[in-house]
């Protein structure tokens, strides 16, 4: 009963310090698309899925109140500078087959110098969080860490396929 009982205290003491510490990643992404009116349909999709992401990891690393005092700060930092290197990238991903057919080898060259780039930086914030995880939690939390976050993106991208196969609901 007491086992319970404090899994559903870091449960929400874990959403209480990031709700706390998210200001500064919603404000980047509102930044990012200032084009979208505040308090869009969008933005609240994306603190749903936050919430959501949030209490998944806190379930799967089930963190002691201490180890979440120390890890969601450190969290939501990287978390943060993830999705800085996000919004910075050139998505030269996103090009086109025509778009590549008319790319000079310069460019074409350029355009894959630039991809590893990016996908160094990623590498190197991953390295450097990878540290700091390591410096706050014990190993296999780090492990679990990591699990969940590909879980989650799986659960996610499962539930966007799910969605777009679902026919549109009649509205009378």
């Amino acid at each position: 009963m007491k086992t319970k009982y404090v899994k559903i205290m870091v449960s929400i003491l874990a959403f209480l310090l990031l709700t706390l510490m998210q200001p500064n990643t919603v404000n980047a992404q509102k930044e990012k698309h200032s084009s979208r009116p505040q308090g869009s349909q969008t933005d609240s999709k994306h603190k749903k899925i936050e919430a959501q992401r949030i209490a998944f990891i806190t379930k799967e690393l089930d963190l002691t109140p201490a180890e979440a005092k120390i890890f969601w700060p450190v969290y939501n930092e990287y978390n943060s500078k993830r999705h800085e290197l996000r919004n910075s990238s050139h998505n030269s991903d996103d090009l086109t087959k025509e778009e590549i057919e008319k790319l000079t080898e310069k460019e074409a060259s350029q355009i894959l110098e630039a991809q590893i780039t990016e996908v160094q930086k990623y590498l190197d914030l991953r390295k450097e969080y990878h540290t700091k995880f390591k410096s706050v939690l014990p190993a296999v939390k780090v492990l679990k860490l990591y699990n969940a976050e590909r879980e989650f993106q799986k659960m996610l991208i499962d539930k966007l396929r799910q969605n777009n196969q679902k026919p549109p609901a009649d509205k009378k």
